[in-house]
């Protein structure tokens, strides 16, 4: 699966995340505090197969 964030239009983060059958695949990305500004952002998510279940979390921590 590959998952992307963008923030006013710009793509801040991109990383893939294995999903073996029957397991559950994780993956994360850290970026440095000012990277994404107040406001919204989008993240999209491109999984293999429509029955592949995904959680997010998005964590802020400054």
């Amino acid at each position: 699966m590959q998952v992307t964030m963008e923030w006013q239009g710009a793509q801040v983060a991109a990383f893939s995340v294995d999903c073996p059958a029957g397991t559950a695949g994780v993956g994360s990305v850290t970026m440095d505090a000012g990277v994404v500004g107040s406001g919204s952002f989008t993240v999209g998510v491109d999984a293999s197969a429509e029955n592949i279940r995904w959680a997010l979390t998005v964590t802020q921590p400054e």
